[in-house]
């Protein structure tokens, strides 16, 4: 049996072994191309579904928006919504109590604080306690006040407590001459998004 010539079959091997070599390289260089691009595919596609995600939270929340649109601006509008506006607090205490024909009132003001958690749920609610002192003639006349601030009240409030104490001693007079002070502490309350302007 003959052996073929090595050195014929030196330079058709030698080009087996380099094409093997190449193409092995080409192999390997072509996995870590497709590595890089799943990876690559699986970043877009990451990102793509959360900008989807967003995408769909904005579109609620704008539905929500405008389903309650009204009811925030009516809100807004009464005085609930925003800065707190003590002025307008007390002129509607001043003119409840002039519209029920009453002697006049004194008030005092405690600065705004944080509502309970337990009343305010996730809202940045503020509550500001007002107490309002002033004489009355008869109890009637306490209903009377609280029903004309309720339909003046520029915002929200809530009474606390009120309480009746009798003047003086002496029996009923035959004229018209407040023998009750009533003391009433009511709560107003507003709803603010910026920390920053509550007082």
């Amino acid at each position: 049996m003959t052996r073929p010539p090595l050195a014929a079959l030196r330079t058709p091997l030698l080009l087996l072994a380099v094409v093997s070599a190449v193409s092995a390289a080409g192999v390997l260089w072509s996995r870590h191309l497709d590595a890089d691009a799943q990876a690559v595919l699986q970043r877009e596609q990451t990102a793509m579904n959360a900008a989807r995600a967003r995408a769909q939270q904005a579109e609620r929340e704008q539905r929500l928006i405008a389903q309650h649109l009204d009811a925030y601006q009516a809100l807004a509008a009464r005085g609930f919504v925003g800065a707190e506006n003590r002025l307008a607090w007390i002129e509607a205490a001043q003119l409840a109590n002039r519209d029920a024909r009453l002697y006049g009132l004194t008030y005092t003001l405690s600065p705004r604080a944080a509502a309970p958690a337990a009343l305010a749920g996730d809202l940045p609610l503020k509550q500001t306690r007002m107490t309002i002192k002033m004489p009355l003639l008869v109890e009637t006349d306490l209903p009377r006040f609280l029903d004309g601030l309720r339909a003046r009240a520029p915002g929200v409030f809530r009474v606390v407590r009120c309480r009746l104490t009798r003047l003086a001693d002496a029996p009923p007079q035959l004229h018209n001459h407040p023998e009750l002070e009533a003391e009433c502490d009511l709560l107003w309350f507003t709803v603010t998004a910026d920390e920053g302007a509550t007082r």
